[in-house]
């Protein structure tokens, strides 16, 4: 593995922490002795070609899969064995690589759903709609209205959700992730169907919400949306970590040119590709 030199800053806590980490289906070492420190109000990416473990580390750290060994660290607490709803009380939110909505629900409806995990009211003040119950669904529906603006949505808050176009329903996962009030948001592709202009603009909203104290790890093929706004990233293949640091400095490793493109040679036109469409 390839580290890029870097200063650490001494006392500093984490956003998550892994070490160690290691998970097998049957035969198969899914994720092989993966190592990742994620420092807080950062945008992280998490690289690879397919197959290389990415949603597996993503999955383990939101609680849906449970290592074999290693540990996992949100904030300095360790969450190893803590089902996915504590996971998400402790500050931790996901969207998915495939879209995961609820049939049937309004874009609105869809968004409040994400705010389960906050409310305060009761069963019983749910079913008689006490006057608590009444105020707190009209500020979830506020909240949910405010995170549609902050993402980006423009169908109607009406609208049945799944009837969106897929970038309009990748922001509402957003938006329903971003209701749980997280400390730390995993994205899985956020831009997967999107275009250059929509990427752009989920770019810049990674970046308030970074400026607003969040914690952001994205897996991402998007190269030009992971060079322009992520602070650092981990690639990974076949489970293994093969390279820590900036992108640029990645793209430089050998091993991971070839995990990536196969042949050397193949990853020097892509690079010279890249750089001429960045330029």
């Amino acid at each position: 593995m390839s580290t890029m030199p870097v200063q650490d800053s001494p006392g500093d806590v984490l956003a998550v922490e892994i070490e160690g980490l290691v998970k097998t289906f049957g035969g198969l070492r899914a994720v092989s002795d993966v190592n990742m420190r994620v420092p807080q109000r950062s945008i992280y990416g998490l690289l690879g070609p397919n197959g290389a473990g990415k949603t597996t580390v993503l999955n383990m750290i939101s609680g849906f899969l449970s290592p074999d060994s290693g540990a996992i660290r949100v904030h300095g607490k360790e969450t190893h064995g803590l089902v996915p709803y504590r996971i998400a009380r402790e500050g931790v939110a996901r969207t998915y690589q495939n879209i995961r909505l609820f049939p049937g629900m309004t874009v609105l409806e869809t968004v409040a759903t994400g705010a389960y995990t906050r409310r305060r009211s009761t069963i019983l003040g749910a079913i008689t709609l006490s006057r608590a119950e009444r105020r707190e669904r009209a500020e979830v529906k506020e909240k949910a209205l405010g995170l549609l603006e902050q993402v980006g949505v423009e169908a109607s808050p009406d609208a049945l959700a799944e009837t969106l176009s897929y970038g309009e329903q990748r922001r509402v996962e957003i938006a329903r992730a971003l209701a749980t009030e997280p400390r730390v948001l995993l994205l899985d592709e956020p831009t997967a169907g999107m275009n250059d202009a929509e990427s752009q603009q989920i770019g810049e909203l990674l970046l308030r919400l970074r400026g607003e104290g969040l914690t952001l790890v994205l897996i991402e093929h998007n190269m030009r949306l992971v060079e322009e706004f992520c602070d650092e990233v981990t690639v990974m293949n076949s489970g293994a970590v093969l390279a820590v640091g900036t992108l640029a400095w990645c793209l430089e490793q050998p091993d991971v040119r070839e995990a990536y493109f196969g042949k050397r040679s193949d990853a020097r036109r892509i690079e010279t590709l890249r750089r001429a469409r960045r330029g």
